[in-house]
C-alpha cells in the first residue's frame, strides 16, 4: 500500500483523464523497427491477463488451479514494476477508512465482511510463503493507527469498540506507544510487513503463466472471425476467450470507457541509509493515513505519505518525486524523530493510485457488446497489497464460474440501495 487517503477530493477529469504522461505510455518511434503497422506476432492462450502486478499475477495463478488453462501475463514493463512494487509493503486488515467510518458508510455487515476479507488476504498470504518457502521478507511485526490528535483518537476508540464487538482482535492503546507526541493508538497484531516485489515476482512464476514483460498493450479489439478478443501489443497480438485487465491507475490507457471510473493520485516515499538501531518497532500509520512509516529488518526507515499538502500536484500518470512533497516528508522526519536528523537518505520514489469515489475497489465485466469476456479489477485505494491475493482469487472466481464479487461489484450502488444502506463518497 502506499498511501491510504481520507477524505480524498475529486478531481476535474479534463485534468486528470487527459494526463497521459509517464512510464505506462509510448511512442510510436520506439516501435517503428518492428513495423507497427504491419504483421505482429500471434499468440492464442485461453486467458490473457493484462498487468503483471499483485492482482494481475494473483488471477494468473488462481488460474492455475484450473485444469489446462493455457494462460499469459503480458506487462509493459517488468512484474511488479508499477504501485506493486512501489509501496511501503504494509499488509494490513481494513481499508483507508476507520472502521467507525466504514460501518457508517456501507453498514454494520458491509463492513465486517471487507475487515475480514482483508484478514482471509493475510492468511492465504501466509500460506502461499508456507506453500512454496519463497522469502519475501514477511515481518509479523503488526501496526500501530495512531492519533494525531484527540478527535482522531475518539475515532480510534470508536472503531475499538465496534472492531471489539464484531470479533476482531484488536487493542486499544490510550497514550503513545513511540513516546513521538502521539495521543493513542490502535494496535492490530496480525498486521505484518513484506518485500511487495518478492512477493509479486513469486505468485507470478507460481502461476506457470507465459509471462510476456516489456509488451506494452496499445488496446482491445474483438475478433470477429474466432469470437475471442484480441489484446494488441507493440510486438504480438495476443487472441483468447477471456481478458482480465490487472493495470489498476492505467486501465483508461487500454481502454477509455474507464476513464471516469477512479481518479489517480501519486503517493512518494523516501528511504534513509541504514540507522544505528531500531526506533520503531511496528508498521505505523498517523494522521488518517497521510503519513506511514516503518523500519525496515535492515535498519532503514521508510516514510511516505504527505501528499494531502499538495493534491492538487500528485494527479496524473508521472513517475516522479517533487521536491514540495519530499521536502514535507523530510519536514516530518526532522519533527518526529529528531534522534535521526541528518541521516542521508537513499532513495526516493513514487507510485500512481486509483480512487474510486467511495473508497472500494471494482470488479466486473466490460459492458459492451463487443467486450464481453473482458473482465476487471481496479481502484484499490492504496491498498492493493492488502487485497491483492484475496481480490485475484474473487476476479477468477467471477470470470470463470461467474460468482458475483458481492459489495465489490460494478454493481454495489444498487445493492447497497436494497440493502438500505448508502454509498457514500469520500
Amino acid at each position: 500500500m502506499l498511501e491510504a487517503s481520507w477524505n480524498l477530493e475529486f478531481y476535474d477529469v479534463s485534468v486528470i483523464g487527459t494526463n497521459y504522461s509517464g512510464t505506462m505510455t509510448r511512442s510510436i518511434w520506439f516501435d517503428l523497427d518492428r513495423d507497427v503497422a504491419g504483421e505482429r506476432a500471434r499468440a492464442d492462450f485461453d486467458v490473457v491477463v493484462v498487468g503483471g502486478g499483485i492482482i494481475g499475477a494473483s488471477a494468473a495463478y488462481y488460474l492455475s488451479k484450473r485444469d489446462n488453462l493455457k494462460v499469459a501475463i503480458v506487462e509493459s514493463n517488468s512484474i511488479a514494476s508499477q504501485a506493486s512494487g512501489r509501496n511501503a509493503g504494509f499488509v494490513l486488515r481494513g481499508i483507508q477508512t476507520y472502521y467507525n467510518e466504514c460501518v457508517k458508510r456501507f453498514g454494520r455487515d458491509n463492513a465486517r465482511f471487507i475487515y475480514e476479507f482483508a484478514e482471509e488476504n493475510q492468511a492465504v498470504i501466509k500460506q502461499f510463503a508456507s506453500e512454496t518457502n519463497v522469502d519475501f521478507a514477511i515481518e509479523p511485526c503488526g501496526s500501530y493507527i495512531l492519533a494525531d490528535s484527540i478527535e482522531e483518537l475518539e475515532e480510534l476508540e470508536e472503531s475499538f469498540e465496534l472492531l471489539n464487538e464484531d470479533g476482531f482482535e484488536v487493542e486499544l492503546i490510550k497514550d503513545d506507544p513511540l513516546d513521538r507526541g502521539f495521543y493513542g493508538a490502535l494496535l492490530n497484531k496480525r498486521d505484518f510487513g513484506l518485500n511487495p516485489v518478492s512477493l509479486t515476482r513469486a505468485i507470478s512464476q507460481a502461476s506457470g503463466a507465459e509471462i510476456f514483460e516489456s509488451e506494452h498493450v496499445l488496446r482491445l479489439e474483438s475478433d470477429h472471425e474466432s469470437g475471442k478478443i484480441e489484446v494488441i501489443g507493440t510486438g504480438t497480438s495476443f487472441f483468447a476467450e477471456t481478458v482480465i485487465l490487472a493495470t489498476n491507475a492505467y486501465t483508461p490507457l487500454v481502454d477509455p470507457w474507464f476513464q471516469d471510473k477512479f481518479k489517480t493520485a501519486r503517493g512518494q516515499i523516501l528511504i534513509t541509509r541504514p540507522l544505528s538501531k531500531r526506533i520503531i518497532d511496528r508498521l505505523c500509520y498517523a494522521n488518517y493515513g497521510w503519513v506511514y512509516f516503518r523500519q525496515l529488518s535492515d535498519m532503514r526507515l521508510l516514510l511516505g505519505g504527505r501528499r494531502q499538502l499538495y493534491k492538487d500536484q500528485e494527479v496524473g500518470y508521472a513517475d516522479l518525486v517533487t521536491p514540495e512533497v519530499q521536502s514535507a516528508l523530510e519536514e516530518y522526519m526532522k519533527d518526529s524523530f529528531a534522534d535521526i536528523v541528518g541521516t542521508p537518505i537513499d532513495y526516493r520514489f513514487s507510485g500512481v493510485m486509483a480512487y474510486t469515489k467511495d473508497g472500494l475497489p471494482i470488479l466486473g465485466e466490460h459492458p459492451h457488446s463487443d467486450r464481453k469476456r473482458v473482465f476487471y479489477a481496479l481502484g484499490f485505494n492504496g491498498h492493493g497489497i492488502g487485497y491483492g491475493m484475496r481480490i485475484g482469487k474473487t476476479l477468477v472466481d467471477y470470470a470463470m464460474d461467474g460468482i458475483d464479487p458481492g459489495l465489490f461489484g460494478a454493481n454495489r450502488d444498487t445493492l447497497l440501495k436494497e440493502s438500505g444502506e448508502t454509498n457514500q463518497g469520500p
